[in-house]
């Protein structure tokens, strides 16, 4: 059996000091959190597969995910997304896989 799945890292957020939350219209209190995805087997990282995100309203608590942002949010989150860079430990399962590949080229040469 195979244990296979995605899971969603935090790795940056910014307080919006602009934007005006659609619930409350309360200016300056949104929240831009980012999160990447990343597979895993046996819960071991193999590769990154996208980033997310979402805003919270430290007001009224309200949370949008990027679908439902307003094009000023958005573009605010577009911008903190692609600055955000994820951990390099979410390679981890890869760079084991290519370690492995390289020791079986190897040892099946030397005989």
């Amino acid at each position: 059996m195979i244990i296979y799945g995605s899971k969603a890292v935090y790795i940056s957020s910014k307080q919006s000091t602009t934007s005006i939350c659609p619930s409350c219209g309360t200016q300056g209190s949104l929240k831009l959190f980012v999160f990447r995805r990343h597979a895993h087997i046996f819960w071991i990282p193999m590769f990154p597969i996208g980033k997310k995100g979402m805003s919270q309203c430290q007001h009224c608590k309200n949370v949008l995910h990027t679908k439902e942002m307003p094009v000023s949010v958005r573009k605010e989150y577009d911008v903190l997304k692609n600055k955000a860079k994820g951990p390099i430990w979410q390679f981890t399962g890869l760079g084991m896989l290519i370690v492995m590949i390289i020791w079986a080229f190897i040892s099946t040469r030397n005989f």
